[in-house]
């Protein structure tokens, strides 16, 4: 018998303004096909911190909220460093997924936003959907909102990019492979 598999994920579980779950499954179904683990979205990263720890055959993937170069220390804040092999990292946050692939922003908002985000990696925004806020306010979608668009935008990235740009991404992949 195989044994399930879970990944929780920290957002939200609220449905009514987008299905970030749903999202997140047509993003790693990408190169998960066949493999795919139970999807479970914990709402902040507190009870998805409790729901992971809870929970037998399971990872972690969550934001980091700061620079790669922290992950260790948010590994120590939230006693998770017994767990460290089974959380992976959003840096900074699921936004910044986005900003790496300028080119589905330009289509979603239906406006050249890429020719307006500063040139450096994803990865350095601080905060990478305030970022999104401030290029979005005058698109006719309106501004970047985290679940409606996100869980839009999760559908439209490439995840064999994200692979490539992100290592976590990469490594969260390789183990649910």
């Amino acid at each position: 018998m195989v044994k399930r598999r879970y990944l929780f994920i920290e957002g939200a579980t609220d449905i009514s303004n987008g299905n970030l779950r749903e999202g997140f499954s047509k993003l790693f179904e990408q190169l998960l096909q066949g493999k795919m683990p139970t999807i479970s979205m914990g709402e902040g990263k507190l009870q998805t911190i409790d729901k992971f720890i809870n929970s037998s055959n399971s990872n972690m993937l969550c934001d980091l909220d700061a620079p790669e170069s922290e992950k260790e220390n948010d590994l120590k804040n939230y006693n998770l460093l017994m767990h460290k092999e089974s959380v992976f990292y959003m840096i900074q946050e699921m936004e910044a997924w986005f900003i790496s692939q300028p080119e589905i922003l330009d289509k979603f908002y239906n406006i050249p936003l890429s020719k307006n985000l500063p040139k450096k990696h994803a990865s350095e925004f601080l905060e990478p959907d305030k970022e999104l806020q401030r290029l979005t306010k005058s698109s006719k979608k309106g501004e970047y909102h985290k679940v409606k668009h996100g869980a839009q935008l999760l559908k439209l990235l490439n995840a064999s990019k994200l692979s490539e740009e992100f290592p976590d991404f990469k490594k969260l992949i390789d183990k649910l492979k």
